[in-house]
């Protein structure tokens, strides 16, 4: 299993990157900085030469050469005994006195001292030491900020290279795959192998486009079902209104009987065409919800299916239920193409059984008949538009093959499900589960 990184904990990271490339940058800075431009000598080195001017200097005669020196050089200038008492002092601000520890310290040790990039001290003999400091020139320090804020800026836009590349680069690639993507390449993929939050992103940008264009082939092939299926009764009627208009006055009131029966099947047709178009739309936003009787709707849709079929026998079976928040209406369509579709494919004497019962959370109707059943590799169709287990699309034996893919997005707003359980020559159970 690859471990998954985090492109926060990338970003977390080339943060600290960052500090520590300003930390480098700074004491590089810092370092060429600490030199004296004019004399080019450190300071230890410089307080050595002035030691060695003033070692031999009697006290009366230390205070102006002190001046002098410091004049010269442009330094900070003082000399001290041991004790921490000013013997002479010269400059802007004269560096004050060490501690009696460190004066000792560095009298016994005959070395100086080096106190930071400006500073430092040196002893003159064994009882008197000298301390000076560089001079720090406000258009120098001006001068030193901008080059060294340069440098700095330089390091941490060379160091940010890589990074704004490892997310430019990727992002430009998907804005290019989206772009053909709208221009109406439905195969344009961004097939980004990363393990962060861009490659999630690629991976869902990939998983959309496959879904819209599925989404896409089957409003091809709805259309091109639906074009089919409103073709066929249109022609009927042409045909009948041709026969009746050439028929005996006795066969004229068949032929239009066949053009009113067609007119109902179009009717039909529209009418789910424009329920399937709303539920696409709106979804379960488009539902008109109010409590219902699931019994009720069982019997109201029974007393429709015994006027359609009155010699079909029917075993009803309702246990109490609780009432649930639905559309009647689209409940109770969905009741009828199932009915519907179990008389069609089932043999008349045999009965449809109809249970309605308490569910997990709901409440379930399953409408079962023993009629011919549909094949095993149909199961995955069974809820497609225009899906007809008959091939020959005959219209005894079944209408649009609209009726389940309605039902089924019918159900599916109301937040239930619908299911099919079907064995080739023992029948067909359709179970429709709706949520209290």
């Amino acid at each position: 299993m690859r471990r998954h990184r985090s492109l926060y904990r990338r970003v977390y990271l080339h943060g600290v990157v960052l500090l520590v490339a300003l930390m480098v940058a700074l004491s590089v800075v810092f370092t060429i900085l600490g030199r004296d431009p004019e004399a080019r000598v450190q300071p230890g080195r410089l307080v050595d030469h002035v030691a060695g001017m003033l070692q031999a200097v009697p006290p009366e005669a230390m205070a102006p050469l002190v001046s002098r020196v410091a004049e010269e050089l442009a330094v900070d200038l003082a000399v001290y005994t041991a004790d921490g008492r000013r013997l002479a002092a010269a400059g802007e601000r004269p560096p004050g006195a060490l501690t009696t520890e460190d004066a000792s310290r560095m009298i016994h040790s005959d070395t100086g001292r080096r106190e930071g990039h400006r500073s430092a001290s040196r002893r003159l003999d064994d009882s008197r030491y000298v301390r000076l400091r560089l001079r720090v020139v406000e258009s120098d320090m001006a001068l030193r900020g901008l080059f060294a804020l340069g440098v700095i800026a330089l390091v941490l836009a060379a160091v940010s290279i890589p990074f704004a590349r490892a997310i430019a680069r990727p992002l430009e690639h998907l804005s290019a795959v989206a772009r053909r993507l709208g221009a109406g390449d439905l195969q344009a993929r961004a097939r980004l192998d990363r393990r962060d939050e861009i490659g999630e992103l690629a991976r869902t940008f990939d998983e959309t486009a496959e879904r819209l264009g599925r989404l896409l082939e089957g409003q091809r092939e709805l259309l091109a079902n639906a074009s089919h299926e409103l073709r066929t009764p249109l022609a009927r009627m042409r045909v009948s209104l041709a026969l009746a208009g050439e028929a005996p006055p006795d066969d004229v009131p068949r032929h239009l009987a066949a053009i009113e029966g067609d007119m109902d099947e179009l009717e039909r047709l529209v009418a789910d065409l424009l329920t399937s178009s709303r539920l696409d739309a709106g979804g379960a936003l488009a539902l008109q919800r109010a409590p219902a009787d699931p019994a009720a709707l069982v019997d109201q849709a029974l007393a429709r299916f015994a006027r359609l079929y009155p010699d079909r026998a029917v075993d009803r079976r309702v246990t109490a239920t609780p009432d649930v928040n639905v559309e009647a209406g689209l409940i109770g369509r969905v009741l009828d193409n199932v009915l519907d579709n179990a008389a069609k494919y089932s043999e008349a004497d045999r009965p449809i059984t109809v249970v309605l019962e308490p569910a997990t959370e709901g409440v379930r109707v399953t409408v079962s008949d023993q009629g011919i059943g549909f094949a095993v590799e149909d199961h995955a169709r069974v809820f497609a538009p225009f899906f007809r287990s008959d091939r020959s699309r005959a219209r005894d034996t079944g209408g649009a093959g609209l009726g389940l893919s309605l039902s089924k997005q019918i159900v599916d707003a109301h937040g239930g499900r619908i299911t099919a359980d079907s064995k080739p020559g023992e029948g067909t159970a359709i179970s429709i589960w709706l949520p209290v």
